[in-house]
């Protein structure tokens, strides 16, 4: 996610200038601050308890590697607030205009310099779900609000990050929550509490690179320490990243048109970025009919130097995982 764009599962208000816009840099090209993912741990949960406790870690990074960190120019830390404010029905937008008021709704620090803990408030199947509390006074009833496609409800977490001489940079983490399945008879209701598993965050298992005429080797992530990984300059390389089979879960989702409950496949998309060179695909994955638990693309490093490279991974339901990877690129 770029500066003023919302994350995406995760979708960013941008604003559109009437003028047509010139073609720029792909979306996968980090020439500058961005935050690219948010994780947020568990994937889902049921708020209604009012115990349902959420743990953040944002990807953000600019062109010299991860930020914020302590040796980094970017070294605030991000700032977060849970929007309870939903969206009005003439708000096209993911979010309520009200989410962006830094001033009604300040954010705050987490435990470290990218992570956050909260309590989902517990009235959000109700700001955000099937479930509308009574009006207030005269203000007007909330609209239920419709669960998208796997029957999933989101509650809006705003993160700013403040860049040096610059705008900061805002994005939404769209946190799944649990509130059961509306609009539905008896019989499917009593089905679906009995068959739907809550979501759980997919696993980057590995990133496998292959040079021409040789082998796949996998590329040890940045967690993992060591040596930026070699491969020379203007050389296209094949890349792989993959997953575990059960990070691809089965659900349980209504269909509007026959009122039955139909089980699917969770979807898997890889969304790619790098600091330099360009990929074939921006975003690559796989649908819910297809088996394969891998993603690839191919990549042509540029210049000599160093590059940084991560890997994003997105389920269908709303769950992701990340990692980095750093590269030397030689003649």
């Amino acid at each position: 996610m770029k500066p003023a764009n919302i994350v995406g599962a995760m979708v960013l208000l941008v604003l559109l200038s009437a003028c047509k816009p010139e073609v720029g840099p792909p979306i996968s090209l980090i020439n500058g601050p961005a935050i690219l993912a948010v994780k947020g741990e568990p994937a889902e949960a049921d708020p209604r308890p009012g115990n349902a406790n959420f743990q953040y870690q944002a990807l953000a990074v600019d062109s010299n590697g991860r930020v914020p960190a302590p040796t980094a120019d970017i070294s605030s830390p991000i700032l977060w607030s849970i929007c309870n404010q939903p969206k009005s029905p003439t708000q096209s937008n993911s979010v309520s205009t009200a989410c962006l008021d830094q001033n009604a709704l300040p954010g705050v620090a987490g435990d470290s310099l990218d992570t956050y803990s909260a309590l989902a408030p517990s009235d959000s199947c109700g700001l955000f779900g099937p479930l509308p509390p009574p009006p207030v006074g005269d203000q007007p009833p909330i609209r239920p609000r419709d669960p998208d496609v796997t029957g999933g409800y989101y509650l809006p977490v705003r993160l700013s990050l403040s860049v040096p001489e610059g705008d900061s940079i805002v994005a939404f983490q769209l946190q799944r929550i649990y509130c059961g399945l509306a609009n539905a008879r008896g019989p499917e209701v009593a089905q679906y509490e009995k068959e739907y598993t809550l979501n759980q965050n997919p696993v980057i298992a590995s990133l496998t690179l292959q040079q021409p005429g040789s082998d796949p080797v996998e590329v040890p992530p940045v967690s993992a320490g060591g040596a930026p990984f070699p491969v020379l300059a203007g050389q296209t390389v094949s890349l792989a990243a993959s997953w575990p089979a059960d990070s691809v879960e089965s659900y349980p989702a209504l269909d509007v048109l026959t009122q039955t409950l139909v089980t699917h496949n969770e979807a898997m998309r890889v969304s790619w970025y790098t600091t330099a060179g360009t990929f074939e695909h921006d975003v690559t994955g796989r649908s819910e009919s297809e088996t394969e638990t891998f993603a690839d693309n191919t990549w042509t490093p540029g210049a000599p130097g160093s590059v940084h490279m991560w890997v994003v991974l997105h389920d269908s339901r709303g769950g992701t995982d990340f990692a980095g990877y750093d590269f030397d690129v030689t003649h």
